[in-house]
């Protein structure tokens, strides 16, 4: 039988807000580098010959050393918001879910960034963001 997730109450989902929200922000900024580093991976490994072929490059050791960091960074911000009993579920639109127990059962309390930093919206778990409800 699977352990029972942390729940909250949404004063302690609030409470957690700015912080999260900054660690969220900082995840972004990480999946938005390794985006851009991709690409520029990708666009490296082309290079047309005189000829007028392509061939493939290795990528440089620095590249993906680099890569492998940010990853590694953002990781670590994943594992700590996730620690805190958060349910991370989209980091580029900063989408997050609070288990919380309503009417006997556990729910999601779901909040993205951008949205104030008050929780005013639930869904049943298996729902997801589309079967948002206003609180």
């Amino acid at each position: 039988m699977e352990p029972q997730p942390r729940t909250f109450t949404r004063d302690e989902a609030e409470a957690l807000l700015p912080e999260v929200d900054r660690l969220l922000a900082e995840a972004h900024k990480f999946v938005e580098t390794l985006a851009g580093a991709e690409q520029a991976a990708q666009a490296a490994q082309w290079k047309p010959r005189a000829n007028g072929r392509v061939h493939l490059e290795p990528v440089g050791e620095v590249h993906d050393a680099g890569r492998r960091s940010v990853a590694r960074q953002l990781r670590l911000v994943i594992e700590r918001i996730q620690g805190m009993g958060i349910v991370v579920r989209d980091i580029r639109s900063g989408l997050i879910d609070f288990p919380s127990l309503r009417e006997g059962r556990i729910v999601n309390l779901c909040w993205r960034r951008g949205e104030p930093l008050e929780i005013r919206f639930w869904h049943e778990v298996a729902a997801g963001f589309s079967g948002r409800q206003p609180l």
